[in-house]
């Protein structure tokens, strides 16, 4: 095996490895890209549902009633407090509104992260 034989092989082996560090690259972008459409979905999604509620408030009378019919709370609760589960009603809505706007924000900084690392390797 001489010296071209060797720069020969040297050269494949590059050629190989840039090809699967561009397709690496491709993948981390790819998934990078689905993590910021589902981040922003997310985060939209957030602030509409709660512009929505800040329009019309009274919308939260129907998860209240689903809240007490699928928890069986309007069996234990005496009849005529359903203002109660209005209360409680808006305290799981606003945190679970909280949950969805921050599981975006954590999708987003997670593709920033990606595309930081795609970058830099």
């Amino acid at each position: 095996m001489n010296l071209e034989d060797g720069n020969r092989m040297d050269t494949e082996n590059d050629a190989l490895t840039s090809g699967v560090v561009r397709l690496w690259r491709g993948v981390i972008s790819a998934l990078a890209i689905v993590l910021i459409v589902l981040g922003l979905w997310s985060l939209g999604g957030a602030i509409f549902s709660a512009w929505e509620l800040f329009q019309s408030p009274e919308s939260i009378s129907y998860f209240a009633q689903y809240f007490l019919e699928a928890t069986d709370l309007d069996k234990l609760l005496p009849s005529g407090a359903e203002g109660l589960a209005h209360y409680v009603a808006w305290i799981a809505v606003v945190l679970l509104l909280l949950v969805l706007g921050k599981l975006g924000a954590w999708a987003i900084t997670a593709a920033a992260a990606l595309i930081h690392i795609g970058r830099h390797r």
